[in-house]
């Protein structure tokens, strides 16, 4: 049987919604924010993040693997959502909602739940987990850390 890994955290960024938003729809400068992206090619970039985007990329974490995975955006809701379905060396649903805290700031809420299908990813899933769980932790905090310094000058909070 495939490891599971599930994932649902938000942050609140101190910008404006639509801000929050045209960032975290901008594919093409994804590359600039997180140096542990090592490839990304997208097809239908040219539309907008839309219904129909395939992106496929590699993500290294300090760890002696890459993910290679594809990431097929399945419905968007312009300023608010976005549903896709990861698969390569993960299979599974990921979710983005962007909101607005009472405060006024901006949320951004990252949703997903994935299997490992890689052989070597799975077996080490099974016998070295908290390897796999920090590596991938490790690419979520950096992740928004970065995107929040350097696509919106703002760190979370």
């Amino acid at each position: 049987m495939a490891a599971a890994f599930g994932f649902d955290r938000t942050w609140q960024f101190p910008v404006a919604r639509q801000e929050l938003w045209d960032a975290a729809t901008s594919l093409d400068r994804f590359p600039e924010w997180w140096r542990w992206l090592r490839t990304l090619e997208v097809d239908g970039a040219e539309q907008g993040l839309a219904a129909g985007t395939t992106a496929r990329c590699v993500i290294a974490p300090p760890l002696p693997y890459a993910v290679r995975v594809t990431i097929d955006v399945e419905r968007v809701v312009a300023g608010s959502l976005v549903e896709a379905r990861v698969g390569g060396d993960l299979d599974g649903s990921a979710r983005l909602e962007v909101g607005e805290h009472r405060s006024g700031d901006a949320t951004a809420r990252l949703s997903w739940h994935l299997y490992v299908r890689r052989p070597l990813l799975e077996m080490l899933a099974r016998t070295a987990r908290p390897v796999l769980v920090w590596g991938h932790e490790w690419v979520v905090a950096n992740g928004v850390s970065q995107f929040g310094e350097r696509a919106l000058g703002a760190a979370p909070g």
